[in-house]
């Protein structure tokens, strides 16, 4: 089941991002149990996805024969506890690089 999470932002904005979950057992279904306010802001997940795109623009960019090119698609889940984690879809991590050589 997806519920919402609710991030309070650091200018006072809201922002809801829907999340899916495991929830077991008994689960109340009410409008008040859909939305839940998140333990982080949401700068903070946007800064630990901020350092895995720097940390990927470093590795890359400091290669021996450095590419012309390099795109970068970086695929993230929010689970409901706001940890933020490579999405994926079935076997397949969300995460795809291209390097391109034009010489």
């Amino acid at each position: 089941m997806s519920e919402l999470l609710r991030f309070d932002t650091e200018n006072g904005t809201e922002v809801l991002v829907e999340v899916s979950g495991d929830r077991s057992g008994i689960v109340d279904t009410s409008a008040r149990d859909l939305v839940r306010s998140a333990d982080r802001t949401f700068e903070a997940v946007l800064d630990r996805v901020r350092g895995v795109s720097e940390l990927l623009a470093r590795k890359l960019t400091d290669l021996p024969s450095r590419p012309d090119e390099i795109t970068v698609e970086l695929g993230v889940n929010i689970n409901a506890e706001a940890d933020v984690f490579i999405a994926s879809t079935t076997a397949e991590s969300s995460l795809q690089i291209t390097l391109t050589w034009r010489r």
